[in-house]
C-alpha cells in the first residue's frame, strides 16, 4: 500500500490562464518555473481534478463531450503573492485527452505530436498526473505511456479518479490492484465530488516545489 506523508502547507492564493499551444515554439517562455503536468483518458475528469485543486469552478472548462482538449494548456499559479509569503510559483499544464473514439486519424496523430513534443521540451516538468477512471481496467495505452514516461525519466504518479464511483470499503484494494498493473507506481484515487485525494497531489506539489 502506498502511503503519502501530508504535512499540507501550500495554499493555491491565485490561478490564470496562461495560453494554449500546439507546438514547442509556441510554448510560455519562462522555462525557469517549475511545471506539473495532467494527462489522461478522455472523460478521465481531468479539467474537473484541475478546477478542484486549484479552488476554481471554471478555470478549465469542463466539456459536454469528451476529447474537448486538444492542445497544450498552461496555467500560472500563485504568481502574485505577498512579498511575506513563501509560496513559490510554478506552472500547471493541462495536456490533450487520448482514447476518444470520435476524433479523426489526422487529430489523434496531432495530438501524439504535441505530447512527445511537450515531454521532450520541458526541461523543468517535474511530475506527471496520468489520470484513468478507478473502475476502468488498465489497457495497453496506459502501460505504453507509463513506459514512455520512464524512458523520458519523467517522474509519473497514476491518478484513479471517480473513486466516488465505487464502495468506499473497495477503494484501497482498488488502488493496490492498479499498483500492481502499474509495477508499483505511486497511485492516488481522488473524487471531485468529494474531494478525495486534493491534498496527497497538493502535498507531491509542494514536495517538489522545496526541493
Amino acid at each position: 500500500e502506498t502511503t503519502f506523508h501530508i504535512n499540507f502547507m501550500i495554499k493555491i492564493l491565485n490561478s490564470e490562464f496562461i495560453k494554449s499551444a500546439t507546438k514547442k515554439n509556441e510554448y510560455p517562455s519562462n522555462t525557469s518555473l517549475a511545471e506539473f503536468a495532467f494527462f489522461g483518458r478522455s472523460n478521465a475528469g481531468k479539467s474537473s481534478l484541475i478546477n478542484l485543486l486549484l479552488n476554481r469552478k471554471n478555470l478549465v472548462k469542463v466539456g459536454s463531450r469528451p476529447g474537448m482538449t486538444q492542445s497544450v494548456n498552461f496555467f500560472l499559479i500563485n504568481a502574485v503573492v505577498e512579498s511575506s509569503s513563501k509560496k513559490t510559483p510554478f506552472i500547471l499544464t493541462d495536456l490533450p485527452g487520448y482514447g476518444y473514439a470520435k476524433l479523426n486519424k489526422d487529430s489523434i496523430k496531432n495530438i501524439d505530436v504535441m505530447l512527445y513534443e511537450y515531454c521532450t521540451n520541458r526541461k523543468n516538468l517535474k511530475k506527471m498526473f496520468l489520470l484513468m477512471d478507478i473502475r476502468r481496467d488498465v489497457a495497453e495505452a496506459e502501460l505504453k505511456t507509463i513506459d514512455f514516461f520512464k524512458e523520458h525519466e519523467i517522474q509519473t504518479i497514476v491518478v484513479a479518479t471517480k473513486a466516488d464511483k465505487i464502495a468506499k470499503t473497495t477503494i484501497q484494494n482498488r488502488v493496490k490492484e492498479l499498483e500492481n498493473s502499474f509495477y508499483d507506481i505511486p497511485v492516488i484515487s481522488t473524487s471531485t465530488l468529494k474531494g478525495y485525494g486534493k491534498k496527497e497531489i497538493i502535498s507531491m506539489i509542494e514536495l517538489e516545489l522545496r526541493d
